[in-house]
């Protein structure tokens, strides 16, 4: 979940610059803020921190009493007088902390570049605009990894960590420079706001919850629900679920037993790791006799992954009952959240982000989501990440503007040019934006068929597809509407109702699964829209699991349609998002590897679509009723507009 600037494999491993437009959100480069004669030069400071928590709270490992956090100041030019906003900032699973600053504030070529590196880029340069920035590294990354393992993001020891920095910023602040604040009615209060991508999106939400020193949020291409991330429809997303384990084992990552037995199952060095397709694939591979480093049983594996994320927190804020953290009150504040994450983000999707979205407005606070073409890609489906912009809502300015308004007491109007809701609306193509930068301004995301002025009611009673034996066939495609005219676009969250998968004829006795997306045939060739597919299990299906909403949500998704469009459903035998990664180490006749540069040395890698011999047919039959897909035409539709 890291794409520092030494490369970047969860957010695209071969990262290539994308042109960038001109930026609805207008920011300038401000003066040199140090106003004295002799001040202090911007720098970089080296610290650690020895905090009173265990270095695991796994009794397998023999935890040590305490950990020591590694991390970086990165301070602007300064006076004795001045006081800076601090800013926290932390790297994606596999990275490690920024230890440099910028060469300068200019952020020219930081707009253009890849959504991910972007942010990191940003995140250097802000001292030159007036933000102390601190720079951290999680336990079980970089230097912390010599005293601490990494529990993705664990409120009980990973925030708590975060908290333990905070109290020391607090406690040094007139020696560094930074900003206190009194009068607030919150113990040892700072200005502070946070940045990151993925893994260093992730820790800002649970550190909002618990910790009220938060003044303004921005979390890139994260997660709401661990559990929907990696088992979606109980299928295994074994290609990236085997890129993370790649990037943490060449990163050097110290995992808690939890993710580590489930690397060893499902990680490129696992033979088998094809076999683990299922939920329950995994849950039985995890629990069998001789697992390394131990044995783990289901009610172990989901608490562990649940209460890492905001699904958790919602949820037992609407049972009333405490999150179980050390909180005083189990209701999230109302906290100033900007949300960037990617339609083609085939980690952490879009409706990921919109459902972070929704819990930080129902809570109160001033809340906004940008969608992008970026995010985490996956070099075996051949994608290349766009940009941190929605259409001319450039993400790299509107990040900065949120900052001047949250952080530095800013006017209102500073953010009058980022919408509520801007979901990019570029055509995919071959695993990469396919057009000029346009996004959709909206009040909300449409989800499900729409009605009213502006719409295009796109919804289908039922629908039924044979997926045969073949192996590597054509997708089946089900229409569920023509689009009439020019100006429309898909938009939001499409949803289903119910799902039945019945397995197909087969020699082999395993589970069959759907891989279900939405799909556009034009001009007689299928697009998969923003390359979001959903696996369905054999069995039933009528909502997520772990989100026991009344439908099924898909990913949500942005995409210009042209007259004669026909929108519907694709259903593939084999989807390579959810084929394992293999090793040409263990594999050298595979044909079709990638060779990726992370700094370190890691071994060429493909996937077990690719003739390995791993890959089986999957033949099923779905019968799928409910079928609801947001159409809508900007300028009609009430509130939409297009950015360009």
């Amino acid at each position: 979940m890291n794409l520092i600037v030494r490369a970047a494999l969860c957010s695209s491993v071969l990262i290539l610059a994308a042109c960038g437009g001109s930026s609805d959100v207008a920011v300038t480069v401000p003066p040199p803020t140090a106003a004295c004669a002799s001040p202090t030069p911007a720098q970089a400071i080296d610290r650690t921190l020895v905090v009173d928590l265990p270095s695991d709270s796994d009794p397998s490992t023999d935890p040590t009493p305490t950990s020591t956090l590694h991390y970086t100041l990165l301070l602007p030019a300064r006076c004795p007088e001045d006081r800076f906003p601090i800013v926290l900032h932390s790297h994606g699973y596999g990275g490690t902390r920024l230890r440099a600053l910028a060469a300068s504030g200019d952020l020219s070529a930081v707009r253009s570049a890849p959504h991910f590196p972007s942010i990191e880029q940003l995140a250097a340069a802000l001292p030159f605009h007036g933000y102390a920035v601190i720079s951290f590294d999680q336990r079980g990354h970089g230097d912390s990894a010599a005293t601490s393992n990494a529990r993705i993001i664990d409120p009980a020891l990973e925030t708590q960590d975060t908290r333990r920095l905070l109290d020391w910023a607090y406690d040094n602040a007139d020696t560094f420079n930074f900003q206190r604040q009194t009068g607030t009615g919150i113990d040892r209060d700072l200005k502070v706001g946070t940045l990151g991508v993925s893994y260093g999106g992730g820790y800002q939400m649970t550190l909002a919850a618990l910790d009220a020193r938060i003044d303004a949020i921005v979390p890139n291409g994260t997660w709401n629900n661990l559990l929907y991330s990696l088992l979606p429809g109980d299928g295994v997303k074994l290609s990236f679920d085997g890129l993370l384990c790649l990037l943490g084992a060449t990163g050097g990552v110290v995992n808690t037993p939890v993710v580590a037995a489930l690397c060893n199952q499902v990680g490129p060095g696992n033979l088998l790791a094809s076999t683990v397709r299922t939920r329950d694939d995994l849950i039985a591979a995890l629990s069998r006799p001789g697992t390394q480093p131990r044995t783990l049983a289901e009610e172990e594996v989901d608490p562990f992954f649940f209460t890492h994320g905001m699904r958790y927190f919602e949820t037992q804020q609407a049972a009333n009952a405490p999150w179980g953290f050390g909180e005083t009150r189990a209701r999230l504040r109302a906290v100033p959240a900007l949300f960037l994450q990617g339609n083609r983000d085939v980690l952490f999707n879009l409706t990921e982000g919109v459902r972070n979205a929704d819990y930080f407005t129902a809570a109160g606070g001033d809340v906004r989501l940008l969608s992008t073409e970026g995010g985490h890609m996956n070099p075996l489906a051949n994608q290349i990440e766009g940009t941190a912009s929605c259409g001319s809502v450039n993400g790299v300015d509107a990040v900065v503007a949120w900052y001047a308004r949250w952080l530095k007491d800013g006017p209102a109007s500073g953010l009058d040019a980022i919408p509520k809701v801007c979901l990019s609306v570029v055509a995919t193509v071959d695993g990469q934006p396919g057009g000029s930068p346009v996004g959709l301004a909206l009040d909300r995301v449409p989800a499900g068929s729409l009605s009213g002025p502006g719409s295009l009611p796109a919804a289908l009673a039922s629908a039924t597809a044979s997926v045969g034996q073949l192996l590597g066939s054509a997708p089946t495609f089900v229409p569920v509407v023509t689009v009439p005219g020019s100006g429309y676009v898909l938009a939001g969250v499409p949803q289903l109702g119910r799902v039945d998968v019945n397995a197909g004829p087969s020699l082999l006795p395993r589970a069959a699964i759907a891989f279900v997306g939405v799909g556009i045939r034009r001009n007689g060739s299928l697009i998969l829209v923003d390359d979001q597919t959903t696996p369905f299990v054999e069995g039933t299906h009528s909502n997520n699991r772990s989100h026991q909403n009344a439908v099924i949500d898909l990913p949500a998704v942005g995409e210009e349609l042209e007259a004669g469009d026909e929108v519907g459903l694709l259903f593939y035998e084999q989807q390579v998002q959810y084929a394992a990664v293999v090793s040409a180490v263990s594999l050298p006749n595979l044909t079709n590897v990638v060779n990726v540069a992370l700094g370190t040395s890691i071994p060429a890698i493909g996937s077990a679509l690719d003739g390995s011999l791993l890959a089986a047919p999957n033949p099923y039959e779905a019968v799928v009723t409910g079928i609801a897909l947001p159409i809508l035409r900007p300028g009609e539709y009430p509130g939409a507009a297009l950015r360009r």
